[in-house]
């Protein structure tokens, strides 16, 4: 008889712990819901009421620093040929950036190298052989003034591929921004509560608590081009039109304030 009653109690134990779980989840779904949008919520004398509101902020910067993706292609008939000029080419090139415009080494950057048989048009017959080889460069701080410098260092000096130039933010200016939007977004929700309270005849008393729902970073200015360029014996100069704009930074936050 005593282990009849040890099962059931067991049973009775599973299912209240079922039921809670099933409260509680409850509970998690019907918060979930009302992310986004403003609640009130009135309880026991016990339990203080709340008021729940969205804020979103908004910080925007221009972009301090530039990376540029420059490439050096070379093809013929002869593969020891062609790796050796693309090899050559792209050291005269580094050399031109680092020395010439005086861009540190360490932001010059290779990120991509291929090498390999090109093919007659419908046809497995290899009729040469194409070396391909790119190297980034990061501009930061004063060094993002040099940009044209660069192109023009670079180009003189045997680059016949411009891949990429996309303006960024820094690490350090993207925290800046972080914050900053974020307290933009709580700005904007304490102005709403303060409004929708003021409306309901009830007054803020403090806050039960700030959630982060999610951020979005709007990309900078990118541009890819891949231009097969002409060199000439003399030096040509360029000057390219690159404007940065602005990047932007939102955050979105639940805030959930205590009513007196």
């Amino acid at each position: 008889m005593s282990g009849k009653i040890v099962g059931i109690s067991l049973v009775i134990a599973v299912l209240a712990v079922a039921f809670l779980g099933l409260v509680a989840y409850s509970a998690t779904v019907s918060k979930a819901s009302q992310a986004d949008t403003i609640s009130t919520v009135s309880t026991s004398s016990s339990t203080p009421s709340t008021l729940s509101v969205p804020g979103v902020g908004i910080a925007s910067a221009i972009p301090d620093e530039v990376q540029l993706v420059l490439g050096v292609t070379n093809s013929g008939p002869n593969a020891t040929s062609v790796l050796l000029q693309n090899s050559a080419n792209m050291t005269k090139v580094i050399s031109a950036i680092e020395k010439g415009v005086g861009i540190n080494s360490t932001d010059v950057q290779t990120t991509n190298f291929n090498f390999g048989p090109t093919y007659a048009q419908y046809s497995n017959t290899i009729n040469g052989y194409q070396a391909s080889n790119n190297v980034q460069v990061t501009l930061a701080g004063s060094d993002v003034s040099k940009l044209d410098s660069v192109i023009n260092a670079a180009v003189n000096a045997g680059v016949n591929q411009i891949q990429s130039i996309q303006y960024v933010l820094s690490n350090s200016l993207q925290t800046q921004l972080q914050n900053q939007a974020l307290k933009n977004a709580i700005s904007s929700a304490n102005q709403t509560a303060l409004l929708t309270a003021s409306s309901e005849g009830v007054k803020i008393v403090g806050i039960q608590s700030v959630s982060v729902l999610g951020s979005n970073y709007q990309q900078p200015y990118y541009s890819y081009a891949e231009a097969a360029v002409t060199m000439s014996s003399s030096s040509v100069n360029y000057s390219v039109p690159i404007s940065p704009g602005q990047s932007e930074y939102t955050m979105q936050v639940q805030v959930v304030y205590l009513l007196g």
